[in-house]
C-alpha cells in the first residue's frame, strides 16, 4: 500500500519534475567535488594554482559578457508572446557579441603583457563563449518553464564532462594535463549548447530574418541591470580575489593548495546557494502576506540552512584528513591547517543567505547591495595586508572575517525588518538578486 502511494506520488509531474531536478542538481555538484579530487591526484599544485586563477578570472569575464542583462529578460521575457521573446533573445545574442569582442580584447593585452598564460588563452575564450551561451540559454528554459530540461544543460556543462575525464585520465596517463581538462570542460559546454538548441528550437526564429537588434531597448535592459552587476561583482570579489593575491605574494604552489581547499568550499556553498532557491518563492510570499508568514516562512529556511551548513562543514573537517592520507595527496595534506581555518568563512557564507533573502524579499535592494560592496571591499584589504604576512592562511582569515561582516549586516537589517511585521514600505529599484550558483566555478 505504501509502495502503490510513493508510486503515484513520483508519477505526479510537479513531484517528477522536482525529484529530476535535484537528482541533476546532485551529480552536477558531486562532479565539482569529483573534480578537485581529479585535479589534486593528477596534477602538480603549480598547475593547480594555474587552474585556480583560470576559473576565478572566468567568473569575471562571465560576469563582463552577461553584464547580468538577464535581470532584465526576467523580466520581460514571462509576459512576452513566443515572437517577442525571439526578439529579447536576439537582442541579447548581440550585446553578448559586442560583451565578448571587448573581452576578447582585454585578453589579448593581458597575454601581451605577460600576464597570462598565452597557452592557456584560447581554451579560456572557447570556454568563456561556451560557458556564457549555456548559462544563458540555461536561464532561458527556466523562465519558459522548462526546469528538466534546464538542468539537463547545467549538468551537461558542469557535470557529465568532469565523470568522462576522470575515466580516461585513470586509462590514460598521457592525458592528465590541464589542458585535458580546459578541452573536455570546452566540450561540455558545447554539448549543453547543443541539447539547449534542441529545447528551444520550438520558438518561432524565422520571425527573426531581417531583424535588427533594438538597441534602445538594450539600452534600457543594461540600466536595470547595472546594480544587479555591482552586487554579483561583489559577491565575486569576496569568493575569488583571494587567489590573485596568493598568486601575486606567495606563488603557484600556494596557490594551488588554496585552490584545491575552496574547490571544495565553493561546492559547499553551491550546495547552499541551491537550497536557498527553493525557498526563495516562499519567503516572497511570506513577506507580502504579512509578518506572521514573513517569519513563518524564514523559520523553517533558516534551520534547514543551519543543518545543511553545520552538518556540511563538520562532515568536511572530519573527511578531510583520512582522505588526503588515502589518495596520497602529501602536499596538500601539508596544507590542512588552511582547510581548518576557511572551515568558519564557508558556515558564515552559507548562513548570509537566510537574511539576504529575507531583505530580498522585503525588496531592501539597496541595503543589500551595501551590504556586499562593503563585505568584498573588508576582504579585498584584508587579503592585501594579510596574504604577504601569513601566507595562504591569511587569505582564509580574510575571507572568514568578511563573510562574518556580511552575515552580520544582513542579519541586522533582516532583523529590523521582521520587527516591522513584513510590511512593504515602498518599491526600491532592484538591485540584485541572491547568488545564482551556476556562476561559482570550482
Amino acid at each position: 500500500m505504501m509502495r502503490s502511494r510513493l508510486v503515484d506520488l513520483l508519477k505526479r509531474p510537479a513531484v517528477a519534475a522536482l525529484v529530476a531536478t535535484l537528482f541533476l542538481r546532485v551529480l552536477t555538484l558531486a562532479s565539482r567535488f569529483l573534480l578537485s579530487l581529479l585535479l589534486a591526484r593528477m596534477l602538480s599544485p603549480s598547475d593547480m594554482g594555474e587552474y585556480g586563477l583560470l576559473t576565478a578570472a572566468l567568473a569575471f569575464a562571465l560576469l563582463a559578457v552577461g553584464l547580468e542583462f538577464y535581470s532584465y529578460t526576467y523580466r520581460e521575457m514571462v509576459p512576452a508572446s513566443p515572437e517577442r521573446r525571439t526578439r529579447i533573445i536576439a537582442d541579447q545574442a548581440a550585446l553578448g557579441g559586442m560583451a565578448l569582442f571587448a573581452v576578447g580584447l582585454v585578453v589579448a593585452g593581458v597575454v601581451a603583457a605577460g600576464a597570462f598564460p598565452g597557452r592557456l588563452a584560447p581554451w579560456f575564450l572557447i570556454i568563456l563563449v561556451t560557458e556564457h551561451v549555456s548559462l544563458e540559454a540555461t536561464r532561458i528554459l527556466i523562465i519558459t518553464s522548462r526546469p528538466i530540461r534546464a538542468y539537463v544543460g547545467v549538468f551537461l556543462r558542469g557535470g557529465v564532462w568532469v565523470y568522462v575525464i576522470a575515466a580516461i585520465m585513470f586509462a590514460a596517463p598521457s592525458t592528465r594535463t590541464l589542458e585535458a581538462v580546459l578541452v573536455s570542460w570546452a566540450l561540455g559546454g558545447m554539448a549543453a549548447i547543443g541539447f539547449s538548441a534542441i529545447a528551444l528550437s520550438d520558438l518561432p526564429w524565422r520571425g527573426l530574418h531581417g531583424y535588427r537588434p533594438d538597441w534602445q531597448r538594450i539600452r534600457d535592459g543594461l540600466q536595470t541591470a547595472r546594480p544587479f552587476m555591482l552586487t554579483a561583482g561583489s559577491a565575486l570579489v569576496i569568493s575569488y580575489v583571494d587567489r590573485f593575491v596568493i598568486d601575486q605574494f606567495v606563488g603557484r604552489d600556494a596557490l594551488g593548495i588554496y585552490t584545491f581547499y575552496s574547490t571544495i568550499l565553493i561546492g559547499l556553498w553551491s550546495l547552499g546557494a541551491s537550497l536557498s532557491h527553493q525557498f526563495l518563492p516562499k519567503v516572497i510570499d511570506g513577506y507580502a502576506k504579512g509578518g506572521l508568514a514573513y517569519r513563518a516562512a524564514l523559520r523553517p529556511f533558516f534551520w534547514t540552512m543551519l543543518a545543511l551548513a553545520l552538518g556540511t562543514t563538520l562532515l568536511c573537517g572530519l573527511a578531510i584528513g583520512p582522505m588526503l592520507a588515502m589518495l596520497g595527496l602529501s602536499a596538500y595534506a601539508s596544507g590542512i591547517s588552511v582547510f581548518y581555518a576557511m572551515l568558519p568563512g564557508i558556515f558564515l557564507r552559507m548562513m548570509s543567505d537566510v537574511p539576504s533573502y529575507a531583505i530580498y524579499a522585503a525588496r531592501s535592494d539597496r541595503s543589500l547591495l551595501l551590504c556586499n560592496l562593503g563585505s568584498a571591499l573588508i576582504s579585498t584589504v584584508l587579503n592585501i595586508t594579510l596574504v604577504p604576512r601569513l601566507g595562504i592562511l591569511g587569505a582564509a582569515l580574510a575571507s572568514g572575517f568578511a563573510s562574518a561582516a556580511l552575515l552580520a549586516s544582513l542579519a541586522v537589517l533582516a532583523r529590523r525588518k521582521l520587527r516591522e511585521n513584513g510590511r512593504e514600505h515602498g518599491v526600491a529599484a532592484s538591485a540584485g538578486h541572491p547568488t545564482d550558483p551556476d556562476l561559482l566555478h570550482p
